[in-house]
């Protein structure tokens, strides 16, 4: 009998190990065919932020083509952890698209003109902080906000502006505000600091029943910081397979979103609004400590205003999946509007472009060049005529 029991063992351990390989064979191929029909559906059905190479923007472009296919490569590179602000740029280099690493951090490259005054004297430094509309995500190095700021404020020669991109994919003014105290702890310092975001916190407030969060992919983190068994699942969610299967079962059983009450949207916009204006206050005392001017600019969306429409800006807002999100910004810019008007703390641009029939849009946020160009303008009129000169 004993015999036998010991016979059996290694059998059974032969037989549990097949199984073992067989499972993982087929979770492969199935990964694998999973991945070839995904692929063909985002083909077929492409959404954000696939759908930013159609728009109109980049229409003729002899620079389009190589900087799209630059930008693709550059937005599946794995991101870097940094402390309390928890990701920040990965360096890169390119045609385009250009992420400098320096000492402190690593930040988009902006084009700085070459300016006679700046041979005689201290150049102004200026700092820009905000979102990826700040970096730049969807446009080159020269069509970057903080490089259009830079071309206007260097324009007449008398005074030499060196302007730096602080701006990070994703952050909200949390995170902005972080990356300012550590800009300055390093002995930095600047002379003049411009904030230029919204979108960002207008998102974050979210189209689910609870309170906006503080910053992007919040639930992701905190699962993965305590453990919890969904976090430690994250690796199937994210899979081929489940994705694919997620998008089966919307097509063939979809989802309709259930109103947000209007008591709901305008706790919403309020704590978002009370959020931005502490994070405003707590910069403006910097900015006395500090002796820098700050400036501080809420963004333009696609969500809000009266803008002559494209067809692709048209097919950007009916492309949102869930259609309570766009309702949620548009509560959220109202009350930023309101704000504005009320304190002056901030200058609201959510109007900016309601008199451009151009394409100024790659989707519901970012800009083309031209956009960017439109606003750097504002930006920097208005910092001439605030400068105190």
């Amino acid at each position: 009998m004993r015999l036998l029991s010991a016979k059996a063992v290694p059998v059974y351990f032969a037989m549990l190990g097949y199984a073992v390989v067989t499972l993982v064979v087929i979770a492969a191929l199935l990964e694998l065919s999973s991945y070839a029909a995904w692929s063909v559906y985002r083909r077929v059905h492409p959404v954000f932020p696939e759908l930013r190479t159609t728009s109109p923007v980049y229409a003729g472009q002899p620079w389009a083509p190589e900087f799209l296919k630059e930008e693709a490569a550059r937005q599946y590179s794995r991101k870097v952890y940094v402390p309390f602000r928890l990701w920040a740029p990965t360096s890169w280099h390119a045609q385009y698209v250009n992420n400098d690493e320096a000492e402190g951090g690593v930040w988009r490259r902006t084009i700085n003109p070459a300016n006679g005054a700046c041979g005689a004297g201290h150049p102004l430094a200026l700092w820009v902080f905000g979102g990826s509309t700040v970096y730049g995500t969807g446009v080159p190095d020269w069509g970057t906000l903080p490089s259009y700021l830079s071309r206007d404020l260097n324009a007449d020669g008398r005074d030499c502006v060196v302007v730096t991109n602080f701006g990070v994919e994703g952050y909200v003014s949390n995170q902005e505000l972080l990356w300012l105290l550590e800009r300055l702890k390093t002995g930095q310092r600047p002379d003049i600091v411009v904030f230029y975001d919204g979108v960002n916190d207008a998102s974050a407030a979210g189209p689910w029943l609870g309170a906006p969060t503080a910053h992007f992919y919040y639930g992701m983190i905190k699962g993965q910081i305590e453990g919890s068994l969904s976090a430690k699942l994250d690796f199937i969610r994210d899979s081929y397979t489940s994705r694919l299967l997620r998008t089966v079962i919307a097509s063939l059983h979809p989802l309709s979103s259930s109103p947000l009450s209007a008591s709901l949207l305008h706790a919403k916009a309020k704590a978002t609004l009370d959020n931005y204006e502490a994070n405003l206050q707590v910069a403006r005392a910097l900015s006395k400590v500090f002796n820098f001017k700050l400036y501080w600019f809420w963004q333009p969306s696609l969500y809000y205003g009266h803008k002559p429409m494209v067809p692709f800006e048209k097919s950007a807002i009916e492309a949102e999946q869930d259609k309570n999100w766009p309702i949620v910004i548009d509560h959220v810019y109202q009350e930023a509007e309101r704000r504005s008007a009320l304190s002056g703390d901030f200058v609201f641009l959510g109007g900016l472009f309601d008199s451009v029939k151009e394409p100024v849009y790659i989707d519901q946020g970012h800009l083309g060049p031209l956009g960017n160009e439109l606003a750097a303008r504002v930006v920097a009129q208005h910092i001439e005529e605030h400068s105190g000169k």
